[in-house]
């Protein structure tokens, strides 16, 4: 366990921000196949005991399920974490759940009290916007997050796969402190343009998927089978599926042999090679269990040497 989660201040949040976040997509119980609801919660535990300040989460993960068991869980410890959630990612009720895209302000101004009720708060620490909208205007959505700050449901803006053209715009109608995008030794698509206007200009990029959606743990191989419930399984998947994914495998090697040296985990090498970049404010994880949680933060404290970064960045 670490001795001190190192942290990073963000304006206006009150509290710092860990350099590991914890992601809660798989508490929404869907699309990573086999999950235990109480496994989950130890997780999130052990999140908190090792100093993790940080944990992300969205209505659409599990429709609701996601921010009910965060907001369980966190409970007594509300005010010693960044408690971030996301907007625009809406679903219809029925016999056929329909997700869609809708960043409009009307939209907004209902699930931001879904939110707050689901996460059992007053308040969201970092609300974001979810997915780009082609269909309304980006300073509408923009200004209808500043009314949500100044009326004090939440504390900062942020973006989440927005492209560089797309968070420029945003960010001259409102204050965005924050762009989540993913990032890791196989999708480096955000290193040439977003991850140095982001350091230049002082805003957080909250990094996911730093495993790779767990390829990079090293759990995996080319006989590797995911049931219909993990949305892995899908043909199309830019991880595992097709000659792409032949390809990652030889990535996931270069971990495995960096790894054997410094006597960890894959998974340890393939998170510290995110927070390594220091355009990097937090890198997220999932876990769904607290031993996954207890393994992966011990890679705040690691470091890389320039050789294994020469490895491990060598394109193959």
């Amino acid at each position: 366990m670490l001795a001190r989660m190192k942290c990073v201040e963000l304006t206006g949040l009150g509290v710092p921000i860990s350099r590991l976040g914890y992601g809660s997509w798989q508490l929404g119980g869907h699309g990573w196949g086999k999950v235990s609801q109480e496994d989950m919660v130890r997780a999130i535990r052990k999140a908190l005991d090792c100093g993790m300040t940080f944990f992300d989460t969205a209505p659409v993960y599990g429709l609701g399920r996601s921010e009910e068991i965060l907001g369980e869980v966190l409970g007594r410890d509300r005010h010693k974490v960044v408690l971030a959630t996301k907007t625009g990612f809406a679903w219809k009720t029925g016999t056929n759940c329909q997700t869609y895209i809708d960043n409009s302000p009307k939209n907004i101004r209902r699930e931001i009290d879904q939110s707050l009720k689901r996460l059992r708060t007053d308040y969201i620490d970092l609300y974001q916007i979810h997915w780009p909208d082609d269909d309304t205007p980006i300073e509408d959505t923009i200004g209808t997050m500043e009314e949500l700050r100044k009326a004090g449901k939440i504390r900062a803006i942020g973006c989440c796969n927005f492209p560089l053209s797309l968070l420029k715009e945003a960010s001259q109608y409102g204050n965005v402190q924050t762009i989540q995008v993913p990032y890791n030794l196989i999708d480096r698509s955000c290193a040439a343009d977003i991850l140095p206007y982001c350091k230049d200009r002082g805003i957080a990029v909250l990094s996911y998927g730093p495993t790779g959606r767990g390829l990079l743990t090293g759990k995996y191989d080319c006989e590797t089978r995911f049931g219909p419930d993990d949305h892995r399984s899908r043909s199309g998947d830019k991880y595992f599926s097709g000659e792409a994914f032949l390809r990652h495998l030889a990535t996931v090697e270069k971990v495995k042999a960096v790894a054997q040296r410094m006597g960890c985990a894959p998974a340890q090498v393939a998170i510290r090679w995110v927070l390594q970049n220091p355009c990097v404010t937090t890198a997220l994880f999932g876990a769904k269990t607290a031993q996954q949680v207890e393994e992966n933060v011990s890679a705040a404290d690691m470091v890389l040497r320039d050789e294994d970064l020469r490895l491990l960045e060598k394109e193959v």
